[in-house]
Parts: structure tokens; sequence; C-alpha cells
């Protein structure tokens, strides 16, 4: 079962190898790879995911199996105190959302940006980190599922349906973030 050429260690979320002969990583998608000041290679999760290894019986002989950081299961925490309808920092004339997405790109201030139903483009400073003008509350529930930095969400059906996404906690949220036009707002909780 022991092998001289790998040892393992798990402890907690983080993985750590002692290299002595191997040349490749094991194969964990979700994970950063860095060296502690052993030379060890330590293995820890993005944020949003937490590292599991299952065990096998294999021949009559307990085997660990490869190790995977697997996203954690989060929920939401409802709030009925604050709305969140974050005005943007600015706008700019565009024909295609591409264009809106370049501008954004090309200025150090925006984080995210959104076309208008017209030939606006909406720009956004963090903590706003997506924005959608369209679409329906389960979608932008789960574009927060999927963006490990999603902490706090905004959605709202004033005339059209609009999603804010912050990168930020709602009390770390600036009060000029925060309307009254949010129909429901929501903090991500992870376990």
């Amino acid at each position: 079962m022991n092998n001289p050429l790998c040892s393992a260690l798990l402890i907690s979320v983080v993985l750590i190898l002692t290299d002595a002969g191997c040349l490749t990583y094991p194969n964990i998608t979700d994970a950063n790879f860095d060296k502690d000041c052993n030379g060890n290679v330590v293995i820890t999760c993005y944020e949003g995911f937490k590292m599991v290894q299952g065990l096998e019986c294999v021949e009559e002989e307990w085997r660990y199996q490869n190790p995977i950081c697997k996203r954690t299961e989060c929920g939401y925490k409802y709030s009925n105190v604050t709305s969140l309808f974050p005005y943007p920092y600015g706008t700019r004339p565009v024909s295609y959302s591409a264009e809106c997405y370049e501008n954004c790109a090309n200025d150090t201030r925006c984080s995210t940006a959104a076309k208008d139903q017209g030939t606006r483009c909406q720009l956004y400073e963090t903590p706003v980190i997506f924005v959608s003008l369209g679409g329906n509350e389960d979608q932008c529930i789960e574009k927060c599922n999927e963006m490990s930095e999603c902490k706090t969400i905004g959605i709202g059906n004033e005339m059209s349906f609009f999603c804010f996404l912050f990168n930020a906690t709602l009390d770390k949220i600036p009060n000029n973030m925060k309307d009254t036009r949010a129909l429901t707002v929501a903090e991500k909780i992870c376990k």
C-alpha cells in the first residue's frame, strides 16, 4: 500500500505531496498547485470547492481514490431589509454587446458591463461582477453558483428583468449601490 516514490498527506482541504521522484502532478481540477518552503507540492482547492477523497475496498484491501475538488453546496440567505440596484458609473454608445465588453476591458475602473436594450453600454465597478438585463431568477442564481467569487445577488423585475452579482457580502456593498428597486436580495452561503 505504501509507495516509496510518492507519499500523500491529506490535511483538511490541503493535499501535500512529497516529491521524491514523481514527475507529474495528479489530475485534480479546480485546484492550485504550489510548493512550500520544504519543496513539497501543496494542493488547495479553489474558493467554493473542497477536497474530498474516496476510499474503496480492492482485493480485500482499503485503497484511497484520487482526491477531487468538489463544488461546495451553496444556499441563499434572503433579505427583506436592503435592496440592490447599482447605477453604472458610465455609459458608452455601442452597436454590439462585444463592443460593450471591449469598452470595459479597456477601462481599469470597469469590473463588468452590460448592453441595454438600446445602444448604450453600461459600465460597472467593483463589487459588481456580473450584470444581466434579461433572463430569470433561476438563471441569475445559477450564474452566481458558477462564480466562486459571487457572494450576493440582487434580482428584480422593474419593467424588465435584471440580475446583479457582487463579490462582497451585503454589509460590505457601498450604500450608493443600494436602492429600493431590487425585489430579491440574497447572500450566498456555502458549506
